[in-house]
């Protein structure tokens, strides 16, 4: 005899800082990368910034994978009633998402590694990560593109994820964004 779990009434408190936690270090790449690209700062001030980038990135990978994990033990709530189409469209969105935020990372790490001039990395300073390949032009320059297509797929998907929570809250008020928020299932947003 095989007992149903009970699902909850919104996201485990842990998945929930996970996903902000994400959402935070994601605004803040970006932000690091239009940085990156200012050649007129000084070599230590861009060194520093390619590590940030680097670290934040990791460990938005780690926090997926963190995600993915702990969504295979804690159970998901209930899911709001909706067609089998928009079902598998937000399936088919958040898969997306979750590739991208491990793509990304892994794109990046490829590609400082395959560069023509080596520069460690090194995880906020605390320790460096070993590169998994060496020095290869042709490597760099795929990954190098791999990671800008990636990052732009990211965004679109974002965009889609951010517009349809808003649909949920403003026009259907299901209150589905109450399930990913801090608190009760009850409290905080209308």
């Amino acid at each position: 005899m095989t007992t149903a779990v009970a699902r909850p009434p919104r996201w485990h408190p842990v998945l929930v800082v996970l996903h902000w936690l994400t959402l935070a270090l994601i605004v803040a790449q970006y932000s690091l990368a239009r940085l990156m690209g200012d050649e007129s700062r000084d070599l230590l001030g861009r060194f520093v910034l390619y590590q940030w980038h680097k670290s934040i990135g990791l460990t938005v990978a780690l926090f997926v994978v963190m995600r993915l994990s702990l969504r295979l033990v804690i159970p998901d709530p209930e899911p709001l009633p909706a067609s089998a189409w928009l079902r598998r469209a937000a399936l088919a969105v958040h898969a997306g998402l979750y590739l991208c935020l491990l793509v990304l990372p892994a794109t990046g790490l490829l590609m400082v590694a395959a560069a023509p001039i080596q520069i460690p990395t090194l995880y906020f300073g605390w320790f460096a990560i070993p590169h998994p390949i060496g020095p290869d032009k042709a490597t760099y320059e795929l990954m190098r593109s791999l990671h800008g297509l990636v990052f732009d797929s990211l965004v679109v998907l974002g965009l889609i994820h951010l517009g349809a929570a808003l649909v949920h809250q403003f026009a259907w008020r299901d209150r589905l964004l109450r399930r990913m928020w801090f608190g009760r299932a009850g409290s905080g947003l209308p």
